[in-house]
């Protein structure tokens, strides 16, 4: 008979260094999967913003191609007046604090109106309602005279008003989300600003180019009889500054970005209009931008 009187097992030091290798592989195995959450949010972040800021600056092209258009009424363009095109843009403003927010707390942005049509059978405006005869159907009340001409619509035309304005929402880390409104009806979440410039014909005779471009507020009188020349806008420029609604860089933003001339910054070293420090966020932002021919309008 054979006599075992040595015994068998892991030493206290074995077992502390298979420990340690087991940690170690455990942690590269974590460090790894980190990684991957971090790029599956950094990717899924970049795909929802292109998304949003490819949609919106879409839209925004075709109603503004669209704008004027007198519907397809065979006899259309002879009963669309001039006024109307004195009108083409009314209600638009130039840098206006975002609806929702304290003045000052955010970098302002550009109001965009357009009108479509003279005609019974003009297009759906956003909110898809048809006008009826004899109704107003601007959905706010701006008073719509240049100079010393006054043209209240019948009925029979269409208004889309683009704005940002703050969703009332929040995202994963208790900020608010924006986005691209019309006529008061939200659009696309996470655009956050808007800029416009106006292509102008300002030259005399008219040659049908543009030859400068102005923000709202500054479209020109071009011919000298107090009106401000919005028949001779060519085309529109849009930018739109477009965010992932969930914070999901892998660090706080801090980069400014150029949108038409408008240098907006979110790297934390802002104020709101109490004085308070803006936080950096964690947002993804890319910048859109595109130029739009008026196709109807009166000059080109």
């Amino acid at each position: 008979m054979k006599n075992y009187t040595q015994q068998h097992g892991l030493t206290l030091i074995e077992l502390m260094v298979a420990l340690v290798i087991s940690l170690l592989i455990l942690a590269g195995l974590f460090t790894v999967y980190q990684s991957n959450q971090r790029g599956y949010r950094l990717n899924d972040g970049l795909v929802r913003v292109q998304e949003s800021g490819r949609f919106a600056i879409d839209f925004l092209s075709r109603d503004v191609r669209q704008a004027a258009y007198p519907a397809n009424d065979p006899n259309a363009n002879s009963i669309v007046p001039p006024e109307f095109h004195f009108f083409l843009f009314t209600g638009g403003a130039n840098d206006v604090d975002i609806a929702g927010t304290n003045a000052g707390d955010y970098p302002p942005s550009d109001i965009l109106s357009l009108r479509h049509g003279f005609s019974t059978l003009a297009s759906p405006d956003c909110n898809g309602n048809t006008p009826a005869n004899g109704g107003n159907t601007d959905p706010i009340g701006i008073p719509m005279t240049q100079g010393a001409t006054t043209w209240v619509p019948d009925g029979t035309t269409t208004w889309n008003r683009y704005d940002i304005r703050n969703t009332g929402r929040q995202n994963n880390r208790g900020n608010p989300i924006f986005a691209l409104y019309c006529n008061g009806i939200e659009l696309v979440e996470g655009i956050e600003n808007m800029q416009v410039l106006y292509g102008v014909d300002t030259s005399q005779p008219q040659d049908f180019v543009v030859d400068q471009y102005f923000t709202y507020n500054n479209v020109p009188d071009v011919i000298g009889d107090l009106v401000t020349d919005w028949g001779r806008v060519i085309s529109v420029r849009i930018a739109l500054l477009a965010s992932s609604v969930d914070e999901k860089a892998n660090a706080p933003s801090s980069r400014s970005f150029n949108l038409l001339g408008n240098n907006l910054i979110f790297d934390g070293t802002g104020v709101d209009a109490n004085g308070n420090a803006i936080a950096a966020d964690q947002k993804i932002r890319r910048v859109y931008t595109t130029t739009v021919l008026i196709r109807n309008n009166i000059s080109s």
